[in-house]
């Protein structure tokens, strides 16, 4: 299975809103070998939320194999995004 990076977010979250044209470039830059989800905490209906034990958002998830690798709360810069998915 390919590594995922999941972003948590939600549309009223002011720092969610910043953080997606980050996410979008690093997504259009690394599309090869990885899938990018995004999970709206408000429509959250598989309980992803609860299962990767985020907390706060808008938090980021590697998942390999179904396992949580990692994770990061809080929005990330283009390069600090790039070194989090790729190390």
């Amino acid at each position: 299975m390919a590594k995922q990076v999941i972003k948590f977010w939600a549309p009223w979250c002011g720092p969610c809103n910043q953080y997606a044209p980050t996410f979008e470039k690093v997504k259009e830059q690394l599309q090869e070998g990885i899938e990018f989800v995004e999970v709206n905490i408000d429509q959250d209906t598989d309980n992803l939320t609860g299962q990767y034990g985020v907390r706060g958002i808008p938090c980021t998830v590697i998942v390999e194999d179904g396992q949580r690798i990692k994770s990061q709360s809080g929005r990330m810069g283009q390069q600090e995004l790039t070194d989090f998915i790729l190390n």
